[in-house]
């Protein structure tokens, strides 16, 4: 007979640490209000159309569907570059070798730019396989806009870096919610103007959110994007160069400090 105090005391075990370890509540609360966000703000704008206003709109989702791979995947994958050191134990046996730190986040950068194209080339095919679409379109029209988004992917990335060189394996969730905060804000699926006003303000601080403004625009009603594009530029290259050099920062203090307990 199955008796019912074991398995409440299983269950209390698992209560105690999600009381304990923020990773699991951010895992279990963030990311659902992220999904509510997102398509709640989508919906919304939708829903202030006429189906004849939204021209080209495919075209337009699917590409800021593309385009924010590059941002969102292209920092996830220079965090689990990071965290794969972390879990196997192996930070101080890396930097113990004659690597530069800017020898590393260099390779990081590049290893980023090498996995998201082979993302970009996949999704591309199934997009070419399941849409009638274009595809001439979407690729000239994805480069078009690529560079600046690419330039957040670092900043972001090494942004979560920082959290990570900090806390190490604690900070493993919470680098993964840096990066996708920025995603509601970014107007990669709908335009800025249906968030709220204190939303609008923080998207107007980001570089990805004129990026993104400018290509539903530019691919929805032939508007010129070049202002757009200035302004996602001159603000994603400058948050790169600040977000590498407060990263070699962290970097160094957390070395004095030692790297072994970010495996802790």
């Amino acid at each position: 007979m199955i008796s019912f105090a074991p398995i409440w005391a299983l269950v209390l075990r698992h209560v105690y640490i999600w009381q304990r370890d923020v990773n699991l509540l951010l895992c279990g609360f963030y990311w659902p209000l992220l999904d509510i966000l997102i398509w709640g703000f989508l919906g919304s704008w939708i829903a202030t159309f006429q189906q004849t206003e939204l021209h080209n709109y495919k075209v337009a989702a699917l590409l800021g569907i593309l385009l924010w791979q590059i941002v969102g995947r292209g920092c996830n994958i220079m965090i689990l570059s990071f965290t794969e050191e972390l879990w196997s134990n192996n930070v101080v046996n890396l930097f113990s070798l004659p690597l530069r730190t800017i020898e590393w986040a260099c390779g990081i950068v590049l290893f980023n730019a090498i996995a998201m194209f082979l993302t970009t080339v996949f999704c591309m095919l199934v997009m070419f396989f399941l849409y009638d679409i274009s595809m001439w379109y979407v690729i000239s029209t994805f480069l078009f806009f690529l560079p600046p988004l690419f330039f957040s992917s670092i900043w972001i990335g090494f942004t979560c870096l920082q959290v990570l060189i900090t806390w190490g394996k604690r900070g493993q969730e919470l680098g993964f919610v840096v990066c996708w905060f920025c995603l509601p804000f970014s107007g990669a699926y709908y335009p800025v103007e249906v968030l709220p006003y204190w939303a609008q303000k923080i998207s107007a601080c980001l570089p990805m959110s004129y990026v993104f403004q400018g290509m539903r625009g530019y691919v929805m009603h032939h508007q010129d994007p070049t202002s757009y594009l200035i302004k996602g530029y001159v603000l994603s290259i400058l948050y790169a160069i600040c977000a590498v050099v407060l990263f070699m920062y962290c970097f160094n203090r957390s070395k004095h400090k030692g790297l072994a307990r970010l495996t802790d």
